[in-house]
């Protein structure tokens, strides 16, 4: 190999993109594109300690005090997010948990094959097929920030 043809693939992989690691959240603009209620939608997440889980439907208020809710009883609620639901499941629960702060795509990825996945149930997944889940979703309205 000559000097010039070590040059130009140096330069080649130097050109690769590097993959991308966009912030996503849950986007109530995008659940309304989507023609799905943001608060229905969160509020079938409530868990059995939130004050609001006993509220008809009618008085529970918007999307984000429902996941301030959420956020706040998540933590000591352990069947909140569990590695058996299924990885959009998993990624919505996480947001909610942390009060759809947004997250990285990185973040996501570490939370479901390395915390939720287990010996029984392995969540092999690599970052480029997560971007597309995320990207592609019609259910939960996760949006890039």
């Amino acid at each position: 190999m000559t000097t010039h043809d070590s040059n130009a693939e140096e330069v080649s992989a130097e050109r690769q993109p590097e993959l991308e690691n966009p912030l996503f959240l849950i986007s109530s603009d995008k659940l309304g594109k989507l023609e799905r209620s943001p608060v229905y939608l969160v509020a079938g997440r409530l868990t059995e300690t939130s004050p609001s889980k006993s509220k008809a439907m009618g008085e529970l208020g918007d999307m984000k005090s429902l996941i301030r809710e959420i956020s706040q009883n998540a933590k000591s609620d352990s069947s909140f997010i569990r590695s058996d639901m299924p990885v959009q499941e998993i990624v919505f629960r996480t947001l909610l948990a942390r009060n759809n702060r947004p997250m990285s795509l990185t973040d996501l990825h570490y939370e479901l094959t390395e915390k939720w996945a287990t010996p029984v149930r392995p969540i092999v997944i690599t970052q480029e097929r997560l971007l597309r889940i995320l990207d592609n979703d019609t259910y939960y309205g996760f949006a890039r920030k």
